[in-house]
């Protein structure tokens, strides 16, 4: 079988989940623009935005919720995130429509950044508080909806949470309050954004165990 050209298989993923890409792209300009204007240091970041807790300056500048959230401190840390978005926000934009996905995650990463401005002590930086956000809202929806998944695929988004939750408060410099800031965020809001029924159901209508499903052919998360 000829394989599609990588430029081709890369243009079919934008069209299919625009809002996944465009953040990624953000993402990668950001990185990009770390690099060349001085690299990882904490004043470099600072000075393109990187959220500093309230107690560190003479008043909130809540600009810097947004600006950080496109922020990484190094190019594994980079990766790293925008491997669990590219699942995992491909899932739910699957699911949700790329609007309501669009305010999921940029709500989250608000709420993430404000729990690290007033609960932290520390520069904060990254997607991973929005991502966070991403996997409340998956998680939640394997309660409320869980016909909207495989069982496979329920398992795994619950696990993935609880090893993600581990690792939170395991591994050093990892900022506690901003991660469950964007959990907690993302649970609510997706009571909120919830569709009755998944988005791509105007594609493709399956059934499973009796309750309407939908899919692309393609499984809805990563197991």
């Amino acid at each position: 079988m000829e394989r599609k050209p990588i430029l081709e298989t890369m243009w079919n993923y934008i069209k299919k989940f625009p809002v996944t890409s465009v953040i990624i792209i953000l993402n990668l300009a950001m990185l990009l623009l770390t690099i060349f204007s001085g690299g990882f240091t904490n004043e470099n970041l600072y000075s393109l935005g990187a959220l500093v807790p309230a107690a560190y300056t003479a008043s909130p500048e809540f600009y810097r919720i947004l600006t950080g959230m496109f922020l990484h401190g190094s190019i594994f840390h980079f990766l790293s995130n925008m491997f669990v978005l590219y699942v995992l926000g491909t899932a739910l934009e699957k699911s949700l429509g790329p609007l309501r996905f669009f305010a999921l995650y940029m709500l989250s990463g608000i709420g993430s950044g404000i729990a690290v401005m007033f609960l932290s002590s520390s520069l904060t930086i990254g997607a991973s508080g929005a991502i966070w956000g991403v996997i409340g809202s998956l998680l939640v929806i394997t309660f409320v909806r869980p016909y909207w998944f495989t069982p496979r695929s329920v398992q795994s988004i619950r696990s993935l949470m609880v090893l993600n939750l581990v690792i939170t408060f395991l591994i050093p410099n990892v900022s506690i309050a901003g991660h469950i800031g964007g959990l907690v965020s993302g649970g609510l809001l997706i009571l909120l954004l919830l569709p009755k029924k998944p988005y791509f159901l105007r594609n493709v209508r399956e059934f499973y165990n009796g309750h309407e499903v939908v899919g692309d052919g393609d499984a809805n998360i990563v197991s």
